[in-house]
């Protein structure tokens, strides 16, 4: 059975995610955006610490549940325990902030359910199923030290409201009224938008501009004083409604904003984007921007002229309109998909009654022409050795089974020195091959190993594979295996590939 060919209800997916006038909105923005990609096929709860009332409505009139961290449990792993009581194994959690660590992540992934983690490069996703990085400009070479997880990387996976899909114009308006867009993220805790509004009224007087501030903004009433200084040019937005900031952004040829989740909006609708950052983390997503000719800093910005702003914003959105294609949704439908049907699959232990499904993978004629020893195995001999790889504490032997607890392969891993990397060896049922399924049967037996063998942390595991044998090596590859000098063995040229683990620090 193919795992992404399984008629299903919705599944249900957790995001772990605080949003607040403190920490800002951004986190929750972009889950909210996510959740919403995956309706109706996934059912959200959003699992949040310390939230206002506000943000609850919020999610609420979105369709989304809400469940509170209880207040008596403290962050860290203590929290994460209390979260792994509310999951099953074909759960899915997202989650998204910079205080889920290590041990907090490797407690979530005992449960069975798979760990998705939204990323900007600040909290290391070490246990993760899948890594969702937006941001453009990132290689998987930045994350060689979180094996095994999928990677979905750059604007192709935008975690962007659906309506920001909806209103994008064809080209920049540039006839009637000249209007700039700004806004510095749901939160603004430092105030930029004071800051920068009368600046941008002072360098460009000809614009209307229209200032749109978040749920979480603290500085009403001082921002409404500082716009009536400035007259009718000047109109305050508050708590917009996605669709409200989305058709309000399509009447704009200027957006000044921060380069986080807002840019990513304008981009879909298309204009002059003029950047300010406000944080740290979004330095990555400000270079991505401005070397792809997608933006602009602000501080440059302020010394075009009106109709340089305005060509701006027409050579920016033929790029913009070439990376935002508005299929992001589509393709994360798609793998969220396959990663929920994934879920069903089981893996475990091997045990004294599979002797007898070892000895028929054993000698399995595709199995043994893929050996080192490529004679058949006596029943004997295979006892024999079955048994003392089950009593041996080095030896760690897994079946992969189907939903309906069918077995479709086995994944061994020995480590015959402490200090060296452990060895793979593999194999699916001829019944399943060529269905995609050998990388998720070594993936999530690697996974388990890094589960009941925690000196494995630092470690690494090998594989041997025969240099013709390019199905093996392509699940290898997949896996983000290292590949290492080839060797020979048995008169036989054998690559190999290596994964080493990061260190539970």
């Amino acid at each position: 059975m193919s795992p992404h060919a399984l008629d299903l209800p919705a599944r249900h997916l957790f995001f772990r995610v605080d949003g607040s006038t403190a920490t800002g909105l951004g986190h929750l923005i972009r889950c909210q955006a996510l959740a919403q990609a995956l309706q109706p096929a996934f059912k959200a709860t959003f699992v949040i610490r310390d939230a206002a009332v506000s943000i609850h409505q919020q999610l609420a009139a979105a369709t989304f549940s809400t469940q509170a961290v209880p207040a008596g449990i403290p962050a860290g792993l203590p929290e994460a325990q209390w979260l792994a009581k509310q999951l099953t194994t074909s759960d899915i959690l997202v989650l998204d902030g910079y205080h889920f660590g290590y041990s907090y992540q490797e407690c979530l992934v005992a449960t069975g359910a798979a760990l998705v983690c939204l990323d900007d490069l600040i909290t290391p996703p070490a246990w993760a199923t899948a890594v969702l990085n937006q941001a453009g400009g990132i290689a998987p070479a930045a994350y060689a030290q979180v094996p095994l997880a999928r990677l979905l990387l750059g604007p192709a996976y935008a975690l962007l409201r659906p309506e920001f899909w909806r209103c994008a114009p064809t080209t920049t308006s540039t006839a009637g009224e000249l209007r700039l867009f700004l806004n510095m993220g749901g939160a603004d805790p430092l105030n930029e938008t004071a800051v920068l509004l009368p600046l941008i009224r002072q360098q460009f007087p000809h614009f209307s501009l229209q200032v749109v501030t978040g749920a979480a903004y603290l500085y009403h009433s001082e921002l409404q004083e500082l716009s009536q200084s400035m007259g009718e040019a000047v109109t305050l937005h508050h708590d917009l409604s996605a669709a409200a900031l989305a058709a309000l952004l399509a009447t704009c040829q200027v957006f000044v904003c921060p380069p986080s989740g807002v840019a990513y909006e304008c981009c879909a609708v298309g204009g002059a984007l003029l950047l300010h950052p406000t944080a740290e983390n979004q330095r990555s997503l400000f270079h991505f921007l401005v070397q792809q000719g997608l933006g602009l800093p602000l501080t440059e910005g302020l010394h075009l002229k009106i109709e340089e702003l305005l060509y701006l914003a027409t050579q920016q959105m033929q790029r913009q309109r070439k990376l935002f294609d508005g299929q992001a949704a589509q393709r994360l439908q798609a793998v969220f998909g396959k990663l929920a049907d994934e879920q069903l699959y089981t893996i475990r232990r091997a045990v004294q009654q599979d002797v007898f499904l070892y000895f028929k993978w054993a000698n399995d004629s595709m199995v043994r022409h893929n050996a080192t020893h490529t004679e058949p195995i006596a029943w004997p001999t295979h006892v024999a050795w079955f048994h003392k790889r089950l009593r041996d504490e080095d030896c760690y032997l897994y079946l992969l089974l189907t939903p309906n607890g069918d077995p479709i392969g086995q994944v061994r891993v020995e480590f015959e020195e402490p200090t060296q990397p452990g060895i793979i060896d593999y194999s699916l049922d001829a019944v399943y091959r060529g269905q995609g399924l050998g990388r998720l049967l070594l993936q999530r037996a690697l996974q388990q190993l890094r589960l009941d063998r925690p000196a494995l942390a630092g470690g690494a595991v090998q594989g041997q594979v025969k240099a013709r044998n390019r199905a093996s090596c392509r699940v290898f590859e997949e896996l983000r295996f290292v590949r290492q000098a080839a060797v020979t063995l048995q008169d036989e040229a054998y690559e190999i590939f290596q994964l080493r683990f990061p260190s539970a620090s």
